[in-house]
């Protein structure tokens, strides 16, 4: 049986969490507080540097840039110094990146700084997946989904520190800042921690193409992408400069999207083992319509944040659902599968949030904002048309199997 199918085998009980699970689980819980932080500083930054929507939108994208650039060099990277080195480094550059997000008197070196975070952060995140993978072996799936579940946790600390030390006024910058502590406790608590080291991958099929509806959920996956990025990273402005709360309260607010999105995917869990992912990924692009026009319209800030969470809560299962998804079609591919998923990822926050900021510049920030609604009404029209083609898809791919069974006969 390999890696893959071990994970896929995953079952609730018997998950023995030793110090090595511990310290994968909260320094991911620092990685997605350095990377939620980055949106709710934005409203401060642009003040403090007096930034236009576009230049502070590069930021968002030269988050991606470091993320793609470190997601092509990232096996490399392990395979030369191993994981456990690439593991600190990864999370103590991405911590200083946030430092330099935060000090920096330039816009050059805010920029330098996310890209850090973005490049620092990614060479963590994939070697702290295939630790816990490589830890947990048949109940992978399990150790990944509590993972996640530290991950949104902090996701929703994040807003809240930056908002309320700028509220007590002790400045937005201490909540980044804080960061740089968290990381110092858990490198004295958990550094001498065993990392398993990488074991050879599985060939790949160099020569099989992936089919074509395949394709169009990766396409769902830039979309779905892009509607997360935006409103994670431009929502608490939208909230700043259209609904009219202060900078603060608007920072803090956020929080309400990502406690939605923790509510959304303890939900999405329970669906998932009733209901196929294509169904379960239109009900939750529906739910993500039904609530971005009353955050994006309301006239009053109860109706907007009360929109922002239903939003959220849809928002929540696009990403997972569409993964599952598009390895569904190609699971014997899967590998290959999830890394074009990823760089549809990534191009989506290097482009959504930059098309943003260029939209409010020209039109203004409730307008510009205003592109996730044809983002998602698209990914729920390409959901439909690849959920009609995959039974087809799933069917040639069945024939081709027997084919080539019959021919090693």
């Amino acid at each position: 049986m390999t890696r893959q199918e071990q994970g896929g085998t995953s079952t609730g009980g018997g998950l023995a969490r030793d110090r090595a699970t511990w310290a994968a689980y909260l320094l991911l819980g620092l990685f997605a507080y350095l990377e939620t932080a980055v949106g709710p500083s934005m409203p401060f930054l642009r003040r403090g540097l007096d930034l236009s929507y576009t230049v502070a939108s590069l930021h968002f994208t030269a988050f991606a840039a470091g993320g793609v650039a470190a997601g092509l060099t990232a096996e490399r990277a392990v395979a030369r110094w191993g994981r456990a080195r690439v593991l600190w480094v990864g999370i103590a550059g991405m911590t200083g990146g946030g430092v330099l997000l935060a000090t920096s008197p330039r816009v050059f070196g805010t920029i330098a700084g996310v890209f850090a975070m973005g490049a620092f952060g990614t060479l963590f995140l994939v070697t702290n997946q295939a630790v816990l993978a490589d830890l947990h072996g048949e109940r992978r799936t399990v150790a990944l989904a509590e993972s996640n579940v530290v991950a949104s946790a902090a996701a929703i600390a994040a807003p809240l520190a930056v908002g309320a030390s700028d509220a007590a006024g002790l400045g937005w910058r201490l909540g980044l800042l804080a960061a740089v502590p968290v990381f110092a406790i858990l490198a004295a608590i958990f550094r001498a921690a065993p990392v398993p080291a990488a074991s050879l991958g599985q060939a790949r099929r160099a020569n099989e193409r992936l089919p074509t509806v395949f394709w169009l959920v990766w396409a769902v996956m830039f979309l779905v992408a892009s509607v997360e990025w935006c409103v994670a990273y431009w929502g608490a402005d939208f909230l700043d400069t259209v609904v009219g709360l202060r900078k603060a309260s608007a920072a803090t607010a956020m929080s309400i999207f990502f406690a939605a999105m923790v509510a959304g995917r303890f939900a999405g869990a329970r669906l998932a083992r009733r209901y196929p992912s294509t169904t379960l990924l239109l009900a939750a692009l529906v739910v993500a319509l039904i609530g971005f026009p009353f955050f994006w319209l309301a006239t009053n800030a109860a109706t907007s944040l009360a929109g922002l969470f239903v939003a959220g809560f849809g928002i929540a299962n696009l990403y997972p659902l569409t993964v599952a998804t598009a390895t569904g079609l190609v699971p014997h591919v899967a590998d290959r599968a999830t890394a074009r998923l990823a760089i549809g990822g990534a191009t989506a926050l290097m482009l959504a949030p930059l098309l943003v900021g260029v939209l409010a510049d020209a039109v203004g920030m409730r307008w510009g904002f205003g592109v996730v609604l044809p983002l998602a009404l698209t990914a729920i029209a390409v959901t439909v048309v690849a959920s009609r083609s995959a039974p087809r898809a799933a069917k040639a791919d069945t024939l081709e199997v027997v084919a080539v069974g019959a021919r090693r006969e």
